[in-house]
């Protein structure tokens, strides 16, 4: 849940509107981080506001942007254990994050990894939200009426949750989407494959109850 906090001492009137915004939203994240690296950024947190005091405002901003980027990497290692690694013959990138900078206020997670084979063109990308904008249209889209009217898509039961495939045979590209509960959404789009199969199989790997005991991030 999004963490709601007060800081004696900072004053909108004493700062830049430039500046206000981002400083609040990324010190009240940064106060919700775990205990271990809440402590690890109390520091940098004590001379951002000491720079807010100061109205030092561009070193004051630098030093939260790199603040922004660390809860990032928290928020990414805290999903990463749901990814599944690669299939037999198949290589995978480390997990990254897909959120910009500006992301940091929200309780968003959005992470990708990318799978290839060893030989070949193909490739994977499997995208894990928490807390996706995307979940409600996602759902509607879920509807078998609406799948119907697309001859390329249908419905699929993945590790007993409805998603969605969908495969174009002339451009080898496909997708599979599965939401779990109302807001994660998982998505998996591949590039030069001979169908939905391996998405299906990636995607039926995914931790989900590690990824339903996560969604509150």
């Amino acid at each position: 849940m999004p963490v709601r906090c007060r800081f004696a001492g900072l004053s909108s009137v004493a700062l830049r509107r430039g500046a206000v915004r981002f400083a609040l939203a990324v010190l009240c994240v940064a106060a919700g981080a775990a205990p271990v690296h809440a402590q690890e950024l109390d520091l940098q947190l004590q001379e951002i506001r000491v720079l807010l005091k100061e109205k030092r405002y561009p070193l004051a901003l630098e030093s939260l942007r790199l603040v922004a980027r660390q809860i990032q990497d928290l928020r990414l290692k805290a999903v990463t254990p749901a990814f599944p690694e690669a299939p037999p013959g198949w290589t995978a990138t480390p997990p990254l994050s897909l959120l910009e900078e500006g992301d940091v206020w929200s309780d968003r997670v959005e992470a990708q990894r990318t799978y290839a084979p060893s030989s070949g063109q193909s490739r994977v990308d499997l995208v894990i939200e928490l807390h996706s904008p995307l979940a409600p249209a996602v759902a509607l889209s879920l509807n078998p009426l609406v799948t119907a009217a697309d001859p390329q898509s249908r419905i699929v039961d993945v590790a007993g949750h409805r998603g969605s495939a969908r495969f174009a045979p002339d451009t080898g590209e496909g997708e599979v989407r599965v939401l779990l509960g109302r807001e994660t959404l998982i998505t998996a789009r591949g590039r030069g494959i001979a169908g939905v199969e391996p998405l299906l199989e990636l995607v039926g790997r995914v931790d989900f109850a590690f990824l339903r005991a996560r969604a509150g991030l």
